[in-house]
């Protein structure tokens, strides 16, 4: 019997996640949900988790084989309605052996007051034949192979035989994006394996080439609306990417259009700091290998704007971690300024050479939630406004001017009570106005509203244009097309594409291709 959800709209604060959608996922089947990030794919899949709920009053139902429910309460209603669901990070604990982890999640079945190991190593071994998985029941999962340690999740979340009577939909969410592509086709076998069983099969995912080879069903998510749903073998890549890529969402820039009092030069001038001088070599790679990334070499000259992009298992999560010196180098040179930079980089080091970093995670690496808005902006220099009261103020008011921070007359408001428009955007000011020779922004615009993220991209502009070297990378990469002077594309690792106007490829549809192939 098929799983069928109708209906299902999930509302934020100004944002329509989800808009009146509906699916079939049928027995035997493999089926693709498909989707840009923000489309809706990850909503979908909380929702028939029990960690998001439908809209009230939109008329939602979830049928599991004749068991209809408006919303799926709780994590633990969907395992009992028989929803079962692998994550991109498997539940494993890499001190523990296999057996370990299984009979952690399972529950250590006791003989008295002590664990029934016999029982365990019985119940492991079942399910490692069960489902093919050929590694020794005592080994750390740290030294699993990543398609074994997603099947052995997977296997923890079906269970033996008798368990797996109970399955009504299993739920892959972007299970293989941490997988290498070499490893997938075993992992996407036993995926196989698991359909033919008379279970459908939900698979959230970035990679075109396994939908293609694996799948049988596709859905197309696109700002939260179902555009296409239908066989895998009625379509192909190009219209795949086609129905993916977000219409109308071009950001013009335009710098000045909304006038400040201040600018970044003012700024800059005001803490006696100088713009980097005009050079075609400000930073530089030579053959970089670190973990995730294989022989990356580029160069990045002074104000340019560079998007490197890649779909998520390519390396571009490595990359700005490697720059802001947060992830150790194997081999190969990192160079700013013609200035070699140590292989076990710090991010104290990497500032004081001239590399600030916008994290992707911004509560937690961007900023501190727990202190105030003007303890935020000037922690890069602290000791520059030691016993300077009015220096520290004239410098929050040129940045709350400058990047338009709301409310921004308010410096002792904590932090965490900003919006996430306003808190990416003095946290760009926060670095900003250290005047950094490359500024590396990862994921700039996620989690933050269209006035906001104009905004970040017009000060982008503006301090490209004084001559600082800017690197993006994107959750969001087709936004990048206009503001980009050139694209680099990571596959596996390596740099695959160059991406520029004289090429021909800096366009939306090309930027889609290497991100969601």
């Amino acid at each position: 019997m098929p799983i069928i959800a109708k209906n299902i709209s999930v509302s934020f604060p100004g944002v329509k996640a989800l808009s009146d959608a509906s699916f079939r996922f049928e027995e035997n089947r493999i089926h693709a949900v498909l989707g840009a990030n923000g489309s809706g794919k990850s909503t979908l899949v909380k929702v028939l988790t029990g960690n998001y709920h439908p809209d009230k009053n939109c008329n939602a139902s979830i049928d599991f084989n004749g068991n209809i429910v408006s919303d799926i309460l709780t994590p633990r209603q969907a395992d009992s309605l028989g929803v079962r669901v692998v994550h991109q990070e498997s539940p494993l604990l890499n001190t523990f052996t296999v057996a370990e982890c299984v009979a952690l999640f399972k529950g250590f079945p006791k003989k008295g007051f002590r664990i029934d190991w016999k029982r365990v190593n019985s119940y492991i071994n079942e399910l490692l034949e069960l489902y093919n998985i050929k590694v020794d029941p005592q080994m750390l999962t740290d030294d699993l192979t990543a398609a074994d340690r997603n099947m052995i999740a997977m296997a923890m979340a079906m269970g033996n035989e008798e368990e797996m009577k109970s399955t009504k939909l299993l739920v892959l969410d972007e299970a293989d994006a941490s997988i290498p592509e070499s490893e997938t086709e075993s992992f996407l076998q036993r995926v196989h394996y698991v359909a033919n069983l008379g279970i459908p099969v939900v698979m959230v995912t970035h990679r075109m080439k396994e939908v293609m080879s694996y799948c049988d069903d596709i859905s197309i998510l696109n700002g939260g609306k179902l555009v296409f749903t239908g066989l895998k073998d009625d379509v192909n890549e190009n219209f795949i990417i086609s129905k993916m890529i977000r219409q109308g969402n071009d950001v013009d820039i335009k710098i000045g259009e909304e006038q400040t009092t201040f600018s970044m030069e003012d700024l800059w001038k005001l803490l006696d700091k100088q713009p980097p001088k005009k050079t075609s070599s400000i930073l530089e790679l030579q053959h970089l290998v670190a973990k995730g990334l294989n022989d990356v070499s580029f160069t990045v000259r002074s104000g340019e704007i560079l998007g490197i992009i890649g779909n998520p298992d390519s390396g571009v999560k490595e990359l700005p971690m490697v720059l802001g010196g947060d992830l150790e180098i194997e081999s190969g040179t990192y160079m700013v300024e013609n200035k070699v930079l140590p292989k076990s980089l710090s991010p104290r080091k990497a500032y004081q050479s001239g590399v600030s970093v916008l994290p992707s995670d911004r509560p937690t690496r961007g900023c501190i939630m727990s202190c105030t808005l003007q303890e935020n902006l000037l922690l890069p220099n602290l000791i520059q406004y030691w016993n300077k009261s009015k220096l520290a103020k004239k410098t929050m008011a040129m940045c709350v001017d400058i990047f338009d921070i709301h409310p921004g007359n308010n410096y002792s408001m904590l932090f965490g009570k900003f919006s996430g428009g306003n808190q990416q955007k003095a946290i760009m000011a926060k670095w900003l106005s250290t005047c950094p020779k490359v500024f590396v922004l990862d994921d700039p615009t996620y989690g933050v509203d269209p006035a906001s993220r104009i905004r970040i991209f017009e000060a982008i502009k503006e301090a490209a244009d004084k001559q600082v070297a800017m690197v993006i990378f994107s959750t969001e990469p087709e936004q990048l097309v206009n503001i980009c002077t050139r694209m680099i594309a990571l596959h596996n690792g390596e740099i695959k594409a160059e991406l520029t106007p004289e090429n021909g490829l800096l366009t939306r549809q090309e930027i889609a291709r290497w991100c969601y192939l």
